[in-house]
């Protein structure tokens, strides 16, 4: 069979239904042309959550991330077409895994040899954006349109999470240490982002690191607590960068020392918008507190990563109060720009939020109904868990109300692994020119190279 289907994919398709409807409805558009896309890359990525084979599996998923290059091409085509060649590089890694596991037949959707393992494990961190891989997400997440971002950092990332989780089926420490590390510097980097939807990228990258500690456990508990989260996220996560959309769309800019006052002149905005703000922090009631609290208890035999997460929860507590408070709160003076509406929102925009902020809401008050919540677990509501869940938050509060100054925007570009594309590709620039160089076009220069190539290699295995 072709297709299969369980609670994993089946929660897979319904969330990408759901998040593609809401990502539609704050589009506002209907025409079917430049609706296209979107609805495109629903189909082709529920696909490839059905499949029962990696080959099937890989090729949908290019072709869901083909269709969401269309719809970022809408904003900015240079992005779109760097998210591109990402995407195909990670799927190549995928197909050459997929064919070294193909020795006795397509190898199903879940663990692999071990010597596929490797290029499986390294064209889904392209896809989940493993440290070092990760340099396609930031630009692309920030520079899509709103309803795209939503989807790629809501569902598309989310892909690769889903991969791991078909493909792990044993304790991994290193996949522990390596979840731990992402969620430390997703953090750390947006901290010091004063780009709103730059911020909310850096954070795709942090929770995407909760997700993979919890799978690096190799247990049942680590599996649905990273499926819960991965739904938990793209619901807040798709709402958060909506509400940064709708702020770019009034103020006509995202940068945070620009902004101000915005809770005064849309307070239902900031009120959704603090939904999904108190959801990534984890405060209890929410969806995040949920699922944090299962991926924490899925960690507790690595006590070191359970300090690093917590570490990286009040630095997401952190940022948060940075955004509300810059990007909502803080008096607003006429004189800077960012400060004042030059446009406004539709009821469409709140209405698609509303929807995604319910949610967030309904699963955080009602876990144990989700049929990915982990049978046997227990309560959530425990004195130890709403500890665990409170203190980030506690710390993070008190430490922005003590030191706001701190983390005030400021302008300026952060390093980090994107800024090596071009030197490399300079770097680069000299062998492949004189391999162009090379390219005479003569058939007589192409066989004489061929034979000096055949008569080295023969004198050195006689040697």
């Amino acid at each position: 069979m072709i297709f299969r289907y369980d609670t994993i994919s089946l929660t897979m398709v319904f969330l990408a239904i759901f998040m593609t409807t809401c990502a539609m409805v704050y589009r506002g558009d209907r025409s079917p042309v430049r609706s296209a896309p979107l609805w495109t890359f629903c189909l082709f990525a529920c696909i490839a959550c059905l499949a029962s084979n990696w080959l099937v599996f890989t090729v949908f998923l290019e072709l869901s991330s083909l269709a969401l290059a269309f719809s970022v091409g809408e904003k900015d085509r240079p992005t779109a077409r760097f998210y591109l060649y990402t995407q195909i590089a990670g799927g190549s890694l995928l197909l050459m895994a997929t064919a070294m596991a193909s020795l006795s037949g397509l190898p199903a959707v879940g663990p692999v040899p071990g010597n596929a393992l490797p290029f499986f494990l390294l064209g889904l961190g392209v896809k989940a954006a493993f440290p070092g891989l990760h340099f396609w997400l930031p630009r692309t997440h920030s520079q899509a349109p709103t309803e795209a971002s939503a989807l790629l950092s809501g569902y598309s990332v989310k892909i690769g999470i889903y991969g791991l989780i078909r493909l792990i089926d044993g304790p991994s420490p290193g996949l522990v240490f390596l979840g731990a590390l992402m969620a430390l510097y997703g953090v750390s980097q947006a901290l010091m982002q004063h780009d709103g939807k730059r911020l909310l990228a850096y954070h795709t990258f942090s929770q995407l690191g909760f997700m993979v500690a919890a799978l690096g456990t190799g247990t049942d508990l680590g599996r649905m607590a990273a499926l819960f989260h991965l739904v938990a996220h793209g619901l807040f996560k798709g709402l958060l960068f909506m509400g940064a959309g709708s702020l770019e769309k009034v103020y006509g800019t995202r940068d945070l020392g620009l902004l101000g006052r915005a809770a005064r002149d849309l307070p239902l905005l900031f009120a959704l918008f603090i939904v999904g703000a108190t959801a990534i922090a984890g405060l209890p009631g929410t969806s995040g507190y949920a699922s944090k609290a299962l991926m924490k208890a899925s960690l507790y035999p690595y006590t070191k990563a359970l300090w690093a997460l917590q570490l990286a929860g009040i630095g997401t507590t952190l940022s948060f109060c940075k955004f509300c408070y810059y990007g909502f709160i803080r008096p607003a003076r006429p004189t800077r720009p960012g400060s004042q509406p030059i446009g406004f929102l539709k009821p469409y925009h709140l209405i698609a939020m509303a929807a995604m902020a319910l949610a967030t809401l309904f699963i955080g008050l009602f876990p144990h109904l989700m049929p990915f919540f982990p049978q046997g677990f227990g309560a959530l509501w425990t004195e130890k868990g709403l500890l665990g869940g409170s203190i980030p938050i506690v710390a993070g509060v008190g430490v922005f109300s003590f030191f706001p100054g701190l983390f005030c925007p400021r302008e300026g570009h952060v390093p980090d692994v994107e800024d090596l594309i071009l030197p490399a590709s300079r770097l680069l620039s000299w062998p492949l020119g004189f391999l162009r160089q090379l390219h005479t076009g003569k058939l007589r220069f192409y066989i004489a190279l061929l034979t000096a190539c055949l008569l080295s290699a023969f004198g050195a295995l006689w040697v």
